[in-house]
């Protein structure tokens, strides 16, 4: 009896072990699996910069970009604060080679993961002999732990006080702690990389800036003890240490500081004295935008040729030749001095159409209108045929067109800010947002961009805080903007369609025919646009008359024009939107940029559920028709 009961009791402790164990285990499978994504998905995104840089190569180029596309820092997000989002996608030099210090303070798997993309890129740039360029924003924001560790480094306040709901800091670069940290990163990241020869980094915009200057978001602001040093000593400084912390580790770099392009409401980030003063004290290799010191002359670093504006983003694979502008051609090289450039494809679906239009352009007369007009009709001609090659000019022609229109709204792209940032793809126009459930509005308000009350947020054209389409007024520039752009939209989308039937060759028929779904869903985009903000504004007005509403219309009681403006807007926006779907539904390709699984989605990229999120958005909007009622008084005819 004795030994049955030790042996149920074994048993028993076998299963209460198996119990306990068996979550433990599923974590660890979670993991393994969830490393194994990542692997693969780190994987995929080396072979497509290995073929771009090999495309680049071809071309001529003699650097590559090795930031762009880096896995995003989820660690920096906060569920509270959208505002991490503008920096969580950069590099950033004592995040991503943290020196001992900082790595308490950082994600170190995170770091590690950085390091090694950046290495394994930097492998295949020794391979095919390029060179790269790493671009990031300096002095950047750093975790609010870390100046809890290191009071005495912090730095100025960085945040836009209008789109964050916490303080962000980046380190004093005056500090001689701060600087022996970035000599470190530097010098960590230059063993890891040794390619790297240049630098460009932005500054006073996405999670950085230098104390005391001018320019930052919250005001000017800094470390108290050094607010009298004056700020030519600082950024010089700054730069000049990290050039010596690369020749001490036997690299020869070269770096170009650019502060944010100051709007017409901004304060730059230095005055032209200042701006001098900088330049003065720097020695050869070391710029601030752009000019080189100690005498200012233009750096002498690598050109970047920009393939893709992103005009219609988050429509991907839209390549627009530049028509108008001066094109893509590149200074000729000499022995005394050789050009050095690399290309930015963009991040781009269409890299080889990029490669094809750059091999027929790049080093090709493009200084004159006609130059450009006779060499890009001649590549039109080899994409499209000799029969076809006149339409497809115009129908670029056209597209320049529609992108000059649109920088009109260009305080940021009109789709990015608005579709993406501000989710009018997924936003049901339904009269009380407020009154929407979790559920209602569980696919766009995780994923805007706002910083302060349920109120912002459920202001259709409360972007960034920014306000730039609010009123009748925004209401009738956007819409002649919009209604000078649609037709040149649609008549690049009929002579794409055109290009398309006339092509004999089945892979270009598809690749044309892909072009005009991208098209079609640009113009799609572009008309809910203009219905966010009709919407919007005649919302907002019909509220502020605050008009009363008859419980009990007499007989003859007709819709008025007010209400009949706003349903004919939500139902126009309805059916724009089922037509989308439509659209998206009809190709496995590519037409919108969107995450690759759904816990990828962010504020600044769409879900790969988009299809079901837009019907979602059909079914609020059509469930609250009789909401309408309780602004308006109902028709009796």
């Amino acid at each position: 009896m004795r030994h049955k009961i030790c042996g149920s009791a074994l048993v028993f402790a076998f299963l209460c072990v198996t119990a306990a164990l068996a979550p433990a285990n599923a974590q660890t499978q979670q993991r393994v699996s969830a490393d194994a994504a990542t692997a693969s998905r780190d994987a995929a995104d080396l072979s497509e910069f290995e073929h771009e840089a090999k495309l680049a190569r071809e071309l001529g180029a003699t650097d590559v970009l090795i930031t762009d596309g880096l896995p995003i820092a989820t660690w920096e997000m906060d569920k509270s604060d959208p505002y991490p989002m503008w920096f969580v996608h950069h590099a950033s030099l004592l995040k991503d080679f943290p020196p001992p210090e900082v790595q308490p303070y950082v994600n170190m798997p995170y770091a590690r993961r950085v390091q090694k993309v950046v290495r394994d890129r930097c492998d295949v740039l020794e391979k095919i002999g390029m060179k790269a360029v790493w671009n990031d924003n300096e002095p950047a924001v750093m975790p609010e732990a870390f100046f809890a560790a290191y009071p005495q480094l912090r730095g100025p306040r960085i945040d836009q006080p209008n789109r964050s709901r916490k303080a962000y800091f980046a380190p004093s670069v005056d500090a001689p702690e701060t600087l022996r940290m970035y000599r470190e990163s530097i010098q960590l990241l230059l063993k890891t990389c040794p390619a790297v020869e240049q630098f460009n980094w932005v500054t006073t915009d996405a999670g950085s800036g230098f104390d005391w200057a001018p320019s930052l978001y919250p005001g000017i602001n800094g470390n108290s003890r050094y607010k009298d040093r004056p700020m030519s000593d600082r950024v010089a400084g700054f730069l000049i240490n990290a050039l010596q912390a690369a020749k001490q580790a036997g690299h020869d770099i070269r770096i170009n500081l650019t502060p944010i392009a100051p709007r017409p409401w901004m304060i730059p980030t230095f005055s032209p004295d200042v701006l001098r003063e900088i330049i003065r004290q720097l020695p050869r290799g070391l710029a601030v935008e752009g000019h080189e010191g100690p005498d200012g002359r233009p750096f002498d670093g690598v050109t970047v040729v920009n393939a893709d504006t992103g005009a219609f983003y988050p429509v991907v694979g839209l390549v627009v030749p530049s028509i108008e502008g001066p094109g893509q051609s590149i200074p000729a090289s000499s022995e005394d001095n050789p050009t050095r450039f690399m290309i930015n494809f963009g991040g781009n679906t269409s890299a080889d159409f990029i490669f094809r239009l750059l091999k027929a352009t790049l080093h090709a007369p493009m200084r004159t209108l006609q130059e450009r007009v006779t060499t890009l009709r001649s590549f039109a001609a080899s994409e499209a045929g000799e029969a076809q090659a006149d339409n497809l000019m115009a129908a670029w022609m056209a597209l320049n067109d529609a992108e000059h229109n649109l920088q009109q709204l260009d305080f940021g792209g009109v789709l990015r800010m608005g579709d993406v940032l501000n989710r009018w793809i997924t936003r049901p126009l339904v009269p009380f947002p407020e009154k929407l459930t979790a559920d209602e509005k569980k696919d766009y308000r995780p994923f805007l961009f706002q910083a302060k009350s349920e109120a912002q947020a459920d202001d259709l054209i409360d972007i960034q805080a920014m306000r730039m389409y609010e009123g009748w007024g925004a209401r009738l520039l956007f819409q002649r903007t919009i209604s000078l752009t649609l037709p040149q939209l649609r008549k690049a989308l009929q002579l794409t369609q055109g290009v398309a039937k006339a092509s004999t060759n089945e892979s270009a028929r598809t690749q044309w025919d892909l072009t005009g779904k991208r098209l079609q869903a640009v113009i799609y985009l572009l008309q809910s646009a203009n219905d966010m903000v009709a919407y919007q504004a005649q919302l907002d007005r019909v509220k502020t008359l605050g008009e009363k509403v008859e419980a009990n219309p007499v007989l003859g009681t007709q819709s008025g024009w007010d209400r009949t403006d706003l349903m004919e807007t939500a139902r126009t926006e309805i059916d724009t939107m089922a037509a989308l779907n439509q659209l998206l539904e009809s190709t496995k390709q590519p037409i919108l940029d969107l995450a690759p699984t759904p816990e990828d989605e962010t504020i600044m990229r769409l879900g790969p559920n988009i299809t079901e999120q837009i019907q979602h958005k059909i079914d609020v909007m059509n469930a609250h028709w009789r909401d309408y009622d309780q602004l308006f008084t109902s028709p009796n005819p």
